[in-house]
């Protein structure tokens, strides 16, 4: 999936991942979800890579958030 990133900069990022963008620190990261298990469910909070802040919780997903790296 082609995709600006912070910078206005065309990127290649997968499909699975999306940009989100912190509501503490207000820096992007790159965010992976994958739905749980039925029977196996637990509250996954989407915490900042970079602040620590929980931006959002989900008991159907379990979210992988990562930092942007500098060539994204």
């Amino acid at each position: 999936m082609l995709s600006y990133d912070e910078n206005g900069n065309l990127r290649d990022y997968e499909e699975s991942q999306k940009k989100v963008v912190c509501g503490k620190c207000h820096k992007t990261y790159l965010q992976e979800t994958e739905e749980q298990v039925a029977g196996f469910k637990e509250v996954d909070d989407d915490v900042c890579p970079y602040c620590g802040h929980i931006n959002d919780r989900s008991g159907d997903v379990e979210f992988f958030n990562h930092k942007l790296e500098d060539n994204q």
